[in-house]
């Protein structure tokens, strides 16, 4: 994934995860994904797979493009 993508989408994810009042090991439990991969997606440190975002934003209860909303 291009890296400003995954800027965006690190932003984007830590961003939706303050609001809903999650810590990195709830966002985690609910995505399904290892507390330390959620950091590294969050920094933008590692590139993400497409099923690891469609985890995500069925923990925040949203679809893949309103994810990617930004």
């Amino acid at each position: 994934m291009d890296k400003c993508l995954l800027e965006k989408l690190a932003k984007r994810i830590k961003k939706l995860r303050k609001i809903n009042g999650f810590t990195q090991d709830d966002l985690a439990d609910k995505a399904n994904i290892a507390r330390s991969t959620l950091g590294n997606i969050e920094t933008a440190q590692n590139d993400v797979t497409l099923t690891k975002v469609n985890n995500i934003a069925k923990a925040f209860n949203l679809s893949l493009s309103e994810l990617f909303d930004f």
